[in-house]
């Protein structure tokens, strides 16, 4: 046992979950097995100090300190001896997640000028999840730079001691709530970009396109509509004009949305513990008012995302899932069967949208933060989108794999018709790699 699991209980830091277990057998070009998370500071980075602070966090999170072993049937976890590894990066990664590049972890943190880029694999975490083990680093991280940072009980750090719960399947527990498939969203043919298609191992383009929070929190309580509601109108009209105008596209743009279950079922995982629900915006929506679109949009989210509805599609995924793990199918075999049914489910939407919440450090650590965002990786969409914020900026990250402007330039102007000055920013990015023929076993 290694310095960063002893005093914790082995068999359950190796237990598998009900949904996550799915991107063991998926790579970056099938889904989004590695999203990024970006934490631009007001100094350099000291990667040595960086370094340690990671490994003390690592105590605090010992679920963090596993890798994957590529079994005759299966993945499994497997506990590391060797420490973590702080590395040199660029916005395209050429490491693999899992592999000899990072001593096995399933997670990267990078450096470059002021800038951390940390990134993990999707089966051991969601976006939320992620985010308390980036607190905790860059907690440690200040106070070893000699910063008077403060923890303010916002951060899991060694004055807290890790429970069993924070590794749990919470799935388990959605199990108790009532489930119903009524008023579901029946599968339709959504816009795509056929154009696009193979070129999942490609460099991408993202850019963040930045807004005023306090004006995005006035206007949707105003209209009664939700951050998500909002942006969907506004991203969807840019779709329109850089993709419909000019062509016999109809279909309707679908997002699916990954919903934050933590809001429902009380659990300090840090696991994947979400429903993917739909998010439609059909083709009539355009002839409406921007509002009134939004309003629509988000009278219909309103009964996907209700707990009975909800629990009962996040359940039958997870034990679609989870029962593929667990059958007699032979690796090969397994990882392509995996892997098709993966590529197909997203297929039935346009993109995927989601939105990882506010990220709250205490207010002594703010004054060394300038920026906070992360990136969803296009993976087998053309079009891949987060949403986050850090105090008054909200941050759309739009990564694309289409390299013209058009619809970034589309989308802050569609925004800024609508009272809200936007800025972006665009570079080329790759997301590290995952393979489970490249981990390092």
């Amino acid at each position: 046992m290694n310095l960063y699991t002893r005093n914790h209980q082995v068999n359950h830091l190796l237990d598998v979950d009900s949904y996550g277990c799915l991107f063991m057998y998926a790579t970056h070009r099938d889904l989004t097995t590695a999203p990024r998370h970006i934490i631009r500071l007001t100094e350099d980075v000291r990667p040595e100090e960086l370094r340690e602070a990671v490994k003390i966090a690592l105590l605090r999170f010992p679920q963090m300190g596993l890798g994957l072993t590529r079994g005759e049937k299966s993945y499994r976890y497997r506990l590391l001896d060797k420490p973590p590894v702080v590395l040199p990066f660029e916005d395209r990664s050429p490491y693999y997640m899992g592999s000899a590049d990072t001593n096995g972890y399933l997670f990267t943190c990078g450096y470059k000028g002021k800038t951390i880029y940390m990134e993990y694999q999707h089966c051991m975490s969601d976006g939320r999840g992620f985010n308390e083990f980036i607190k905790c680093v860059l907690y440690y991280y200040f106070k070893l730079c000699g910063k008077p940072v403060e923890n303010d009980g916002s951060i899991r750090t060694l004055e807290t001691d890790y429970t069993p719960e924070e590794n749990e399947d919470g799935f388990i527990k959605l199990r108790k709530a009532h489930q119903s498939d009524e008023n579901h969203y029946s599968d339709v043919p959504s816009f795509h970009l056929p154009e696009f298609d193979g070129h999942e191992d490609d460099d991408e383009w993202t850019s963040e396109i930045t807004l005023s929070f306090p004006q995005v929190r006035k206007f949707i309580k105003a209209n009664d509509i939700t951050p998500l509601t909002f942006l969907m109108t506004a991203i969807s009209h840019a779709l329109y004009r850089t993709y419909y105008v000019g062509t016999d596209h109809r279909e309707a743009i679908v997002a699916e949305v990954p919903m934050d279950l933590r809001t429902y079922i009380d659990s300090p995982t840090v696991r994947f513990f979400v429903a993917l629900l739909d998010l439609p915006f059909h083709y009539e929506y355009f002839s409406l008012p921007f509002v009134e679109a939004a309003q629509k949009m988000s009278e219909y989210f309103d009964t996907q995302r209700a707990l009975p509805h909800a629990a009962y599609w996040a359940l039958k995924n997870a034990n679609r899932v989870f029962n593929n793990h667990k059958s007699d199918m032979l690796i090969d075999e397994k990882e392509a069967f995996m892997r098709e049914q993966a590529r197909d489910y997203i297929r039935r939407d346009s993109f995927i949208l989601t939105n990882i919440g506010p990220f709250h450090v205490p207010v002594s650590m703010e004054k060394y933060i300038a920026d906070f965002g992360a990136i969803l990786p296009c993976a087998h969409q053309p079009f891949g989108i987060l949403v986050s914020s850090y105090r008054n900026t909200l941050k759309i990250a739009l990564s694309r794999r289409d390299p013209r402007p058009d619809l970034v330039n589309n989308l802050v102007q569609v925004l800024e018709e609508n009272g809200f000055p936007a800025q972006a920013y665009s570079y080329q990015f790759h997301v590290t790699r995952y393979d489970g023929k490249k981990l390092d076993e």
